[in-house]
């Protein structure tokens, strides 16, 4: 029989993208970047004076920071190894404008690729819907339909996954405020009914009318470096809000010097039997992404402030994460959440009262009205003009 011996990995094959990866990580070692252990596609280098070199790599896409010496240096050595094209400006990064006004210290994420995509294929069948204020409709929630009762067509139910699959690729870059109700939109991504897609629609037309939103960044740039860098956390939690799983929803977001950098409205794994447990649940969730921020900061050489803050609206969750009880109301709760404890215990985290209506984690949770969408998301979301 016959044998080939493959000399290099073919394009298409499930491998080619790891053996790629590994070539290009071999070349940044011999370039003498070292890969950061919390994510391995960031690269930092140390230069003779002291200032470090970052490049984070999306495929083949690579964004390099650094003085400005140093990414000349670094494009030359990477000219030795690879074929590459450079832009000298960070005015577009996987399909996401960005701009940056060095004058005033801001910096503003948008999508306008995706919103033009659209607005050609969503413009037309959202014209005759009514504009409105927020993303969702207040204290209102989607339920999947029930076996007997009736749901969209084929054709429809393309239409609506399509459109709930460009509102998360919104959500996930620069349209944090669209979290909780693109998230409910995907509990039907198989079977919608009527009243879903007429929520999508009110969303659609919102996104649509809202265009030249995108997430703002003024970071509280401390003058000294030495100074630690502040992230502080507020979470939030809607207990037993899924109808028919009666599952409550998680929500958080992270602000690192002032600015958001993550955001999460997820559905709970398990149904909490309190609201203070569903609290609790939702608190143990952002723990674990503080910990990963703050592992990367400091793996990128970053002082992290400890206790790094989190704020919670609910007493009977805070009294959880502070003792470790075994009461009849709290020793079935996942152990997985008690961790919430030991982070508290090491001085990893602070736990700090803030009221509901200044709760920046609500609009994660649930559809609010128009005057705490518009005080939350304020914090994060703007036009790059309001910016100039």
């Amino acid at each position: 029989t016959d044998a080939l011996l493959l000399l290099k990995a073919l394009y298409g094959l499930g491998q080619s993208a790891r053996v790629y990866f590994k070539t290009f990580a071999g070349v940044m070692g011999k370039m003498n970047f070292e890969q950061s252990q919390m994510d391995p596609c960031l690269f930092l280098r140390k230069g003779n004076d002291g200032h470090w070199t970052y490049l984070a790599v999306w495929v083949d896409d690579c964004l390099i920071i650094g003085k400005e010496k140093d990414v000349k240096q670094t494009l030359e050595d990477f000219k030795k190894h690879f074929n590459i094209t450079t832009k000298d400006s960070l005015e577009d990064y996987l399909s996401c404008e960005i701009k940056i006004n060095k004058d005033k210290g801001t910096v503003w994420i948008g999508q306008p690729d995706m919103m033009k995509k659209m607005r050609n294929k969503f413009g037309e069948w959202v014209k005759g819907v009514k504009s409105t204020n927020t993303p969702g409709p207040p204290h209102t929630t989607i339920r999947r339909p029930k076996e007997n009762e009736p749901r969209l067509n084929a054709d429809d139910q393309s239409r609506y996954r399509s459109g709930v699959g460009a509102l998360l690729f919104l959500v996930k870059y620069s349209r944090p405020d669209l979290s909780n109700i693109v998230r409910e939109l995907s509990k039907c991504m198989t079977d919608a009914d009527e009243d879903a897609e007429k929520i999508l629609r009110r969303v659609l037309k919102f996104v649509i009318d809202t265009s030249d939103y995108g997430l703002k960044m003024k970071p509280t740039v401390p003058e000294n470096k030495d100074i630690e860098w502040d992230v502080v956390v507020y979470t939030d939690a809607d207990w037993g809000a899924d109808k028919d799983s009666r599952a409550s929803i998680t929500g958080f977001i992270v602000y690192l010097l002032g600015c958001a950098i993550t955001w999460k409205s997820k559905q709970q794994s398990s149904v909490s039997l309190s609201s203070a447990e569903s609290e609790y649940y939702a608190l143990s969730e952002a723990a674990r992404e503080i910990k990963f921020i703050v592992q990367l900061l400091e793996s990128m050489k970053v002082k992290v402030k400890r206790p790094v803050t989190c704020r919670v609206d609910n007493v009977g969750a805070m009294f959880m994460a502070e003792n470790i009880t075994t009461s009849q109301r709290s020793k079935h709760i996942d152990i997985r959440a008690r961790f919430v404890t030991k982070m508290l215990d090491d001085k990893d985290l602070e736990i700090i009262f803030v009221k509901s209506e200044d709760n920046l984690a609500d609009s994660f949770t649930k559809n609010v009205s128009e005057k705490i969408y518009q005080e939350h998301t304020g914090t994060f979301i703007s036009t790059k003009e309001e910016l100039d």
